[in-house]
């Protein structure tokens, strides 16, 4: 990556009133002491900063601020293709824009980013291979392992087009209504209910392996098998920790409670 050149384009996205944020170089992952995309800034004098002594971080974009959202398709699963599942939503009359501003990701996949006014999401695998982002994205000239983030035919922000009608409908059918969430709020809130709660909650950089230990600990408290246990710290970690931890951590996590938890059942 030219010196400088996330820099160059940090700045030019915060004269167009985009949140950016940096990520560490050859990674998604924001540098510490900066709390992913929630740190995210159009003031220049922070981006500055962040890039003058670390040219060569990535750079992440925050989408909801800005009304954006991205289409990932991802080829990484020969199981799970998303190119494999644009052509089956194309046989069903439901295309995306080739015109909107669309990235080539580091990978080998797309992104293509629409206008969305509707709430904040992060769904994995609606279809197989395809994720809908509405939070954040990693965004050019980011580079992972020597392959660039690029835009397509020289597109730039400003030929994003509004989200289809179709994806819209989607969006919103996966909405949940919460015009009766008051007469829950009488009922006492038992133990499980109050976990659910703090699951869903999250955390962000700083308490990750602190919170998820807690949290897989108090399955294991309220009887779940250690499969579920397992899975079920994969599911937060990557829909509500922020950022998410590798999986080697979670792994190492999950192991020294299961190995704690065992010695209490002998």
């Amino acid at each position: 990556m030219k010196n400088f050149a996330t820099l160059d384009k940090a700045i030019e996205l915060a004269q167009q009133g985009y949140a950016v944020y940096p990520l560490i170089e050859n990674t998604k992952r924001p540098p510490k002491g900066v709390a992913g995309y929630r740190a995210a800034t159009s003031d220049q004098g922070t981006i500055f900063t962040w890039f003058e002594n670390h040219p060569t971080y990535n750079l992440g974009l925050r989408l909801d601020t800005s009304h954006l959202l991205v289409v990932d398709v991802d080829i990484h699963d020969s199981a799970k293709n998303g190119k494999d599942s644009l052509f089956e939503l194309q046989r069903q009359g439901k295309t995306l824009p080739p015109d909107t501003y669309i990235e080539k990701t580091a990978g080998g996949g797309l992104h293509y980013f629409f206008k969305y006014t509707g709430d904040k999401v992060r769904k994995i695998d609606v279809w197989a291979g395809i994720d809908l982002l509405s939070d954040f994205t990693v965004i050019s000239p980011s580079e992972i392992n020597g392959k660039q983030y690029k835009p397509l035919d020289g597109q730039t922000l400003a030929d994003i087009k509004p989200a289809p009608q179709w994806l819209v409908d989607k969006l919103m059918g996966q909405k949940v209504s919460w015009t009766s969430e008051r007469a829950y709020t009488t009922r006492q809130k038992k133990y499980t209910g109050r976990l659910l709660d703090e699951m869903v909650t999250g955390t962000t950089q700083g308490n990750r392996n602190a919170w998820l230990t807690k949290i897989a600990g108090r399955m294991f408290g309220v009887g779940a098998a250690p499969k579920t246990v397992y899975n079920m710290l994969s599911v937060i970690n990557d829909s509500f920790v922020d950022p998410a931890l590798p999986s080697k951590e979670v792994n190492v996590i999950f192991q020294s409670i299961l190995k704690r938890e065992s010695k209490g059942v002998h």
